[in-house]
């Protein structure tokens, strides 16, 4: 019960499911997230202190995204936090203050358009990195169903609505992620993924393939 609360305060629901996207024949559904008309953009990066099993809202989290900036304002006399890198102050950028050993995880927020040009939300975490990984790409990380979570842990949560106008959100047991390319300076990022996933509420499951990512 306390993970599905999480989930569902997770994100707003996302836009009608198209069934032209949908593998029919069996109670459990199987999405090909690289159909032909389909197409994925990267809404937000972000990059949390520690080993986070799930994704965050990235609001009602309370946590400091590490790839924001800070800077002293005179005006106020205190430390600020930015989100962008402001030219005309000197900024840091929060990962430059930890160590290289230090231990992370890494949220990548995504929007898919399917072929009916509907949209539905994806959100993807690999937990337990440390800050070298990040400069030693491709990283790998997983999660094998029944499986304690770990170092390179991966996860997901997808969220859907069908044609009828019901929502459905999927959440990962078992997957699989690669991050290609990453730069948190610039945040452009990269990679692969595919996954399935238990329908919340429900006793379905649905199979996430050939999922990719890219932001230049």
């Amino acid at each position: 019960m306390k993970t599905t609360l999480l989930l569902f305060a997770l994100v707003q629901c996302s836009a009608a499911f198209a069934q032209s996207t949908l593998v029919k024949g069996a109670p459990n559904q199987a999405f090909d997230l690289a159909c032909a008309l389909c197409t994925t953009s990267v809404d937000e990066v972000a990059l949390w202190k520690g080993i986070r099993l799930l994704p965050y809202h990235k609001e009602r989290s309370g946590m400091t995204n590490l790839l924001h900036w800070k800077y002293y304002d005179p005006i106020v006399k205190e430390t600020v936090i930015t989100s962008e890198e402001l030219p005309w102050e000197k900024c840091t950028q929060l990962i430059e203050l930890l160590a290289d050993t230090d231990t992370l995880s890494l949220q990548i927020n995504l929007t898919w358009t399917d072929s009916a040009a509907q949209v539905h939300r994806i959100y993807l975490l690999m937990g337990g990195l440390q800050k070298s990984d990040l400069t030693s790409l491709p990283v790998y990380s997983e999660l094998e169903a029944d499986a304690e979570p770990g170092l390179h842990h991966f996860s997901a949560i997808v969220q859907i609505n069908n044609a009828d106008g019901k929502s459905e959100t999927y959440e990962t047991i078992s997957g699989e992620m690669t991050l290609n390319h990453f730069d948190a300076k610039t945040g452009a990022v990269g990679g692969t993924y595919q996954f399935e996933g238990n329908c919340i509420g429900w006793v379905k499951r649905g199979t996430f393939n050939n999922g990719s990512f890219e932001r230049k």
